[in-house]
């Protein structure tokens, strides 16, 4: 897995459930993140797993976590088989996982910024917990609804927007938001 350790510290305000973000805070970790990160690519006969752990640490706490992200990829298909997401089991389990994309635009004034992608973030169940982590598979790279029961290609939202932004809630009332470069998922999918 990832050699390099990273330790991401991104403070979002968070209110009702939608992103609230300081742009400031929010562009530096995505520019630093998108130089440090690295997917590990694993091939097999007839699949690709496209492996990426991200380090986070939250406010008032020493330890290191981890949002662990696999691409499972069949050669003969154009989509995944599925994208897993692994995260600590301390979370808000009920809640699940709220995602939320972005890109990253240059203003008038030549800064580099983050923009959030206009609809609600999505929630991605988790399935299962042990005593360590949680775990959730978007099969197919389709996430759906629970609300709505609508289809959302979670997948084609890696391939057009810059960044991936994951919100974790904690019993305590905290939030973690972690943001994920997209570019080099992209570069390396192509290539599968």
């Amino acid at each position: 897995m990832m050699k390099r350790i990273l330790i991401l510290l991104v403070i979002l305000l968070i209110t009702d459930r939608a992103f609230t973000q300081k742009q400031d805070s929010i562009t530096a970790i995505a520019d630093s993140s998108a130089k440090i990160l690295t997917w590990e690519i694993q091939k097999f006969e007839n699949r690709t797993l496209m492996l990426l752990d991200v380090p986070y640490q939250r406010d008032n706490y020493n330890s290191t976590e981890y949002i662990s992200l696999t691409v499972a990829k069949d050669s003969s298909e154009m989509r995944p088989l599925f994208i897993s997401i692994i995260i600590p089991n301390d979370v808000i389990q009920s809640n699940g996982i709220f995602i939320k994309f972005a890109n990253t635009i240059k203003t008038k004034e030549g800064e580099t910024k983050i923009e959030p992608e206009k609809s609600n973030p999505e929630i991605i169940p988790i399935e299962s917990c042990d005593e360590v982590t949680c775990t959730t598979k978007i099969i197919a790279g389709y996430l759906t609804n629970e609300k709505t029961r609508s289809k959302i290609d979670i997948f084609q939202k890696f391939i057009d927007f810059d960044n991936a932004v994951f919100l974790l809630e904690y019993p305590d009332g905290s939030h973690k938001s972690v943001v994920i470069p997209l570019l080099t998922f992209k570069e390396k999918y192509k290539t599968l």
